[in-house]
């Protein structure tokens, strides 16, 4: 290997992870170098120059953070990166002692590709312009013009990043950021972020998770993926990502330094599909899903204290015959006009769900006995016959309504969602609106 050419070391002890990450960091103009013990990195590293060097913990006779230790030895090595993986637990004590031995970064298995290679891909670019720098430096003949050549280069990539680069004290004023930064909190230069108080911590939306992260900060001296919701100049929403962590400044005083990186477009997608997966597409109220794990968690917690707690099933009579007759649109203005009243005559603290079908599901927390559900067994009953209005039309739809008591009845979901369904119809079978179990 040439000096001049971008090479990097991937130290593992195993030879099915050193094919996997050749595979995913090879690319034109890059060689990947492997090396499957400590010694044999050791002698790599003294014998060549490499843009990057990622290390994973677990190794013979000598772990990663005491080969990293080994490497930041070697002179030419001082300045090269190195990236930490693991297969271990996360934790704050493992994180720091990976950035006090030296890393830039500390990725787990399994290692999401597409981070590992645009985290790759920025000390490469890092080192390329490096290796640039040194040949003009070679090529001058005076070091202070050099040294300028050197800031404006390194400056150009702190103006030209798309993540937020910044500098903060430990009351939140920023002492410097970067043009990414401004735009993602929607400042038009950097220089007005510098002129607010403490905004660096007065973004944080919540309160609480701001108290956090400045105890973590305080404490563990950094955060590694730190996500948070905060608010923009205008006072929208946005998601970020934070990785920074505490370094003593040339004037001996503590600084917070670090990247955010603007993760609103993945978040809105993870509630999309948590959306998706625990919401009814038609009524918006809870799923059949949600209606169980929800149960289950009401359930554990009633036991614990002491509570009662009534689980009732709800069934529209005549929803299959307006459906059947006046098409789906209609039936579907009734569901959601349904779930809307039942809602509404349930306290906030209980749990409507839709179970499919003309079928609803209904939790009521802490009730104080068996009449008091009756009471509102009652309310939503005389709710659903209240007549339906859908494309100009009235219809009388009514329901059934099923229900029983925890512990009085039953001690699990199973045996409860199946006393709330016998109760349903056995009102049904005897003509009436509604029964509960006892009746």
């Amino acid at each position: 290997m040439s000096r001049d050419q971008l090479s990097i070391l991937v130290v593992d002890d195993t030879p099915v992870n050193l094919i996997l990450l050749e595979h995913l960091l090879r690319e034109d103009g890059v060689v990947v170098v492997t090396a499957d013990t400590p010694d044999r990195a050791l002698q790599l590293v003294k014998d060549h120059r490499f843009a990057l060097i990622i290390i994973d913990v677990l190794l013979p006779d000598m772990d990663g953070y005491d080969l990293a230790a080994a490497v930041k030895e070697i002179e030419h090595a001082k300045g090269t990166p190195l990236i930490f993986i693991t297969s271990s637990h996360q934790s704050a004590e493992n994180v720091k002692k990976g950035y006090e031995s030296g890393a830039v970064d500390y990725l787990f298995r399994p290692v999401d590709a597409q981070k590992l290679r645009s985290k790759v891909k920025v000390f490469l670019d890092l080192h390329r312009r490096q290796l640039d720098l040194e040949r003009e430096i070679a090529q001058r003949m005076r070091i202070e013009r050099a040294l300028r050549a050197a800031e404006e280069k390194y400056r150009t990539i702190f103006e030209k990043v798309v993540e937020g680069i910044f500098e903060k004290d430990l009351d939140g004023n920023y002492i410097e950021a970067n043009p990414a930064l401004a735009r993602i909190l929607g400042y038009s230069s950097a220089s007005e972020l510098l002129e607010i108080p403490g905004l660096g911590f007065s973004i944080f939306e919540d309160e609480d998770e701001r108290d956090r992260y400045i105890s973590t900060m305080r404490d563990e001296g950094l955060v590694s993926d730190w996500e948070y919701r905060a608010h923009r100049r205008n006072g929208t929403e946005v998601w970020l990502s934070e990785s920074s962590r505490v370094v003593t400044a040339p004037d001996g005083r503590s600084r917070i330094m670090g990247v955010l990186e603007d993760i609103s477009a993945r978040k809105r997608s993870e509630m999309d599909l948590w959306q998706q997966a625990t919401y009814d597409s038609l009524t918006n109220v809870p799923n059949r899903r949600s209606f169980f794990n929800h149960l289950d968690e009401t359930l554990i917690r009633a036991g614990r204290y002491g509570l009662k707690v009534a689980v009732l099933f709800v069934d529209l009579n005549a929803f299959k015959a307006v459906n059947d007759t006046h098409g789906h649109q209609v039936g579907d203005a009734v569901l959601v006009e349904a779930s809307r009243r039942l809602k509404e005559h349930v306290r906030a603290s209980d749990y409507l769900a839709r179970l499919g079908g003309d079928e609803f599901g209904v939790t009521l927390e802490a009730v104080e006995d068996a009449d008091a559900a009756r009471r509102v067994i009652v309310s939503l009953q005389q709710a659903m016959e209240e007549p339906f209005e859908a494309q100009g039309r009235c219809f009388r739809v009514g329901a059934t309504i099923g229900g029983c008591l925890f512990p009085d009845h039953g001690s699990d979901r199973e045996t409860l969602l199946k006393l709330a369904d016998e109760a349903m119809y056995i009102a049904k079978k005897s003509g009436r609106s509604h029964a509960f179990q006892g009746d």
